[in-house]
C-alpha cells in the first residue's frame, strides 16, 4: 500500500506533539474488552442524474476515545467517479480536535485490499489525527454518532440506470486501532485490533437515473422499425439491409446515445449487434431480427432451408434465442418440421415475409 509523504508528516508531527507531554508515573491505558466503533456512510440523495455530484457523508460512533482513524472508503468505478477536487471537510468534534487528510485513486491497487479488483473500483484513503491543545490530546467518543466529515464523487455519463455502492472493506489493513485513556496524560494511549474492537461499517447505496437511453422507432423514413424492449430485440427491417446507416432510417437512439452495429460474419442481418455508445462506451445494446434469416446475411434463401432441415430432423439444436426467433415463423415458440413448409414456399418465392407482423 502507499501511503503519501503528507500523511507521514502528520504521523511525525503527532508523534512530535506527543513527545511534549511530561513523562509521568502513570502506565499506558488498558482495553476495556467493549471498545466498539461504527462508521456509517450515506449520500445526501439516493438518486442522482449523470454527471451529477455526489455528496458523501460519514457518521462515526465510537464509546472509546479515539484519537486518530483512516478509512479506505472505496466506490464502484462504473458509476462513480472522482472529481478534480473532492472537496473533503471534517465536522464537529473531528474538525475542532483534530486536522483531515486524504489521497485518493480512481484505479490501481493503492489503498484498495487484495480481494478485490482495483480496475473495477476507485477510493479514498482519508485520515483524521488529533491534535494537542492545553496539555489535552484531541479524541472522538460518541456513542450516539456524529457526522465526521464529507466529500464529493460524481456520477459518470454511463452511468444511467445504474445503482453503486461507496463503502469501507472490512478486510483493509489500514485502520488504525488507537486509542487514549486518559486524554491529559499521553502515556495512556494503547493498541486494539480487530479480534479486541468491534468495527462495523455501513454502506451507501444510489442509482443514476435520468434519461433512460434506448432504441425508438424512426418516424422520419417510411415504415419504422418495431423495438422489443423487453427482450431487447429490433424488427420490421428490409429483408437485405446492408449497413448501420440503412439500420438507421428504421431505428435511432434517445438522449446522448450514438447507434453503432456490429454485423455477424456474413452481414448486417439476425444477430447483428446494435449497440448504443456514450462517450464511446457501449451502454446498451439489442439484438437485430431479419424474420427467415437464420445465417445472419439478411436475406431468406436455399442456405437458410438447410438450418430449418437439420433443426426439424433434429440433426442440430438452435441454441441461439435470436436465432430461434428469427426462424420460428409459426409462432409456436420452436423451430421444427412445421417451418419447412413456410420456408419452402420463401425459398420458391411463392410469399414474401411481412417484417412486421411475420406470422
Amino acid at each position: 500500500m502507499k501511503i503519501s509523504k503528507k500523511i507521514l508528516a502528520i504521523l511525525l508531527a503527532v508523534t512530535l506533539a506527543l513527545s511534549l507531554f511530561a513523562v509521568s508515573a502513570s502506565a499506558a491505558g488498558t482495553p476495556t474488552g467493549t471498545e466498539a466503533m461504527t462508521v456509517t456512510i450515506t449520500t445526501d440523495n439516493e438518486t442522482y442524474e449523470a454527471e451529477a455530484a455526489v455528496q458523501v457523508k460519514v457518521t462515526i460512533a465510537s464509546n472509546y476515545n479515539v484519537p486518530s482513524f483512516r478509512f479506505p472508503i472505496m466506490f464502484d468505478s462504473e458509476v462513480y467517479e472522482l472529481p478534480t477536487i473532492i472537496g473533503l471537510k471534517s465536522y464537529g468534534a473531528c474538525a475542532a480536535k483534530g486536522t483531515i487528510n486524504e489521497n485518493h485513486t480512481n484505479g490501481g491497487a493503492d489503498f484498495i485490499p487484495e480481494a478485490y479488483d482495483p480496475s473495477a473500483f476507485g477510493c479514498v484513503l482519508v485520515q483524521w489525527t488529533a491534535s494537542v491543545a492545553n496539555g489535552e490530546v484531541g479524541y472522538l467518543n460518541n456513542e450516539a454518532g456524529e457526522l465526521a466529515f464529507t466529500f464529493e464523487l460524481k456520477t459518470k455519463t454511463t452511468a444511467v440506470g445504474k445503482t453503486g455502492t461507496i463503502f469501507i472493506p472490512a478486510e483493509s489493513d489500514l485502520f488504525y486501532y488507537q486509542a487514549i485513556e486518559n486524554p491529559a496524560d499521553a502515556t495512556t494511549f494503547y493498541y486494539l485490533n480487530a479480534e479486541t474492537c468491534q468495527m462495523t461499517f455501513v454502506e451507501a447505496n444510489a442509482m443514476v437515473v435520468g434519461e433512460q437511453v434506448s432504441l425508438v422507432p424512426n418516424e422520419d423514413f417510411g415504415t419504422p422499425g418495431v423495438v422489443d424492449e423487453e427482450n431487447r430485440r429490433v424488427y420490421g427491417l428490409a429483408v437485405g439491409i446492408a449497413s448501420n446507416a440503412e439500420i438507421k432510417e428504421y431505428v435511432k437512439p434517445t438522449g446522448k446515445a450514438v447507434l453503432r452495429s456490429t454485423p455477424t460474419d456474413f452481414g448486417y442481418g439476425t444477430g447483428t449487434k446494435l449497440n448504443l455508445a456514450i462517450d464511446g462506451v457501449n451502454v446498451k445494446s439489442y439484438d437485430l431480427v431479419i424474420f427467415g434469416d437464420i445465417d445472419g446475411d439478411a436475406i431468406s434463401d436455399n442456405n437458410d432451408l438447410s438450418f430449418i432441415i437439420s433443426y426439424a430432423a433434429g440433426d442440430i439444436v438452435c441454441e441461439d434465442a435470436t436465432v430461434a426467433f428469427a426462424g420460428d415463423l409459426t409462432n409456436d415458440g420452436v423451430i421444427d418440421i412445421g417451418d419447412l413448409p413456410v420456408y419452402l414456399e420463401i425459398t420458391s418465392g411463392s410469399i414474401v415475409i411481412d417484417q412486421t407482423n411475420p406470422y
